[in-house]
């Protein structure tokens, strides 16, 4: 019980396992709190310009902490990718993005981003070498909820918003997003924007 004695290594546990709970029902509550505006329709999105290039550097430098902790490299190759939009949406969704390549990839696992423009689009990619995405699933991904590996999401405390959190943002700036389940192995994910 809580009531008895611990040695200060206990204490140290016991509360880490209260902090990790916590940050799972922050994590929980605003993606929560999101949903209710994506179902009153398309929010207008502010739009200014900016380089997807730009924003990817900030997120992966952002995410480093963690990639390290889990020994997942992270390599950029990126191209100026001009587009319009809400530039806090925008991060949102490539630190989504980025946290789902670092949590469902192997350990000493590999990710790599890439922008650039094709076809007069800025386009974001995100390549992981991890567990990769069963053909039947890679439809209902972006599906509020739903997880590929429940007992795996559970266990890293994945909600199942993140990705739906990313095809709203995505299609509130006029954008496309898909993914590509195994390349050969792991997953690509692939955000276009209007340039």
């Amino acid at each position: 019980t809580l009531a008895r004695k611990r040695r200060g290594a206990e204490y140290r546990e016991s509360i880490a396992v209260c902090l990790d709970a916590a940050q799972q029902m922050r994590r929980i509550a605003e993606s929560l709190h999101q949903l209710p505006r994506f179902d009153a329709g398309p929010e207008p999105m502010r739009r200014n310009a900016l380089d997807l290039a730009e924003n990817a550097r900030m997120c992966v430098d952002r995410i480093g902490p963690l990639s390290k902790e889990r020994d997942i490299k992270i390599r950029c190759d990126l191209r100026r990718a001009e587009t319009f939009g809400d530039a806090d949406c925008v991060d949102q969704l490539i630190t989504n993005l980025l946290t789902n390549a670092i949590q469902y990839n192997k350990p000493n696992g590999d990710i790599v981003v890439t922008t650039g423009t094709e076809n007069g689009d800025a386009v974001l990619k995100v390549t992981d070498n991890g567990q990769g995405i069963a053909a039947q699933a890679v439809g209902h991904v972006f599906e509020r909820f739903y997880r590929v590996d429940k007992a795996r999401s559970r266990e890293l405390g994945g909600t199942g918003l993140g990705l739906a959190i990313v095809r709203h943002i995505v299609e509130g700036h006029g954008g496309q997003i898909w993914v590509e389940g195994n390349v050969p192995t792991g997953s690509r994910f692939v955000v276009r924007l209007p340039a």
